[in-house]
């Protein structure tokens, strides 16, 4: 039994050609450096796929990130401009008597109407009018977290102008926060892109810096037009 195995595998080797092919694309980014492309999509989303020749996923990567730093830098600059105008706005319209813009300041402005009196104050005022008394309400004291130099007045909530323009802060101030949670966001977005981009590049260069044959394996087999042999098509 052990004759005829090794004679059919003696007239297999001598009537048949084997062709073995491998799969160059496992192996094209064998002498990269895995560190260099995971740097160029740190910094730039992308480069490392283009420094492993992945360039079909580098426009995604390029495009995301352009896209989100425009939104990035529109979201600061309307953030930038509405924080401005709502100080401009408590200046003109409450008499806000100091030049910082610090957000909680320009909250607790919007939160009450007046820091020591509203003026032509109506009958029935809101216990929170003031914010003086409502500090002294809550066990605190007036001059606690701002300077007692500075000074608002809103009006009287009879008077439907005042009304109107304490709306008006509030309502910038809203959009203030809005373009701070779109930066805020945006921001987030471009570490997540870079992070992604990383990812990527480390899954690329594991796909195509292998110096081992491909395990997939396909057997073809081809006779010869002359009948003289068999042909044997084996890709790893």
């Amino acid at each position: 039994m052990k004759s005829i195995l090794v004679i059919l595998l003696a007239a297999a080797c001598a009537f048949s050609q084997v062709v073995v092919s491998v799969d160059e694309s496992v192996s094209k980014n064998k002498d990269k450096n895995v560190f260099l492309a995971i740097g160029a999509s740190a910094l730039l989303p992308g480069m490392g796929e283009m420094y492993l020749g992945e360039e079909s996923l580098v426009k995604p990567f390029l495009w995301t990130d352009l896209a989100l730093w425009v939104t990035t830098f529109s979201a600061y600059v309307i953030g930038e401009r509405y924080i401005n105008s709502a100080h401009s706005y408590a200046v003109r319209h409450a008499g806000l008597n100091t030049s910082s813009k610090d957000v909680s300041l320009l909250n607790t402005v919007g939160d009450y109407r007046s820091r020591s009196g509203v003026a032509g104050q109506n009958s029935s005022p809101d216990m929170d009018e003031d914010y003086n008394q409502a500090m002294l309400r809550s066990g605190k004291g007036v001059n606690d977290e701002f300077d007692e130099s500075i000074q608002w007045d809103w009006g009287s909530s009879d008077n439907p102008e005042t009304s109107e323009h304490i709306d008006e802060f509030k309502s910038r101030m809203r959009h203030y926060r809005i373009s701070r949670i779109v930066f805020q966001a945006s921001v987030g977005a471009l570490v997540l892109n870079r992070v992604i981009s990383m990812l990527d590049a480390i899954r690329v260069y594991r796909k195509t810096s292998s110096k081992s044959l491909s395990e997939n394996i396909e057997f073809m087999p081809e006779f010869y037009e002359d009948g003289s042999g068999l042909l044997m098509n084996v890709k790893f």
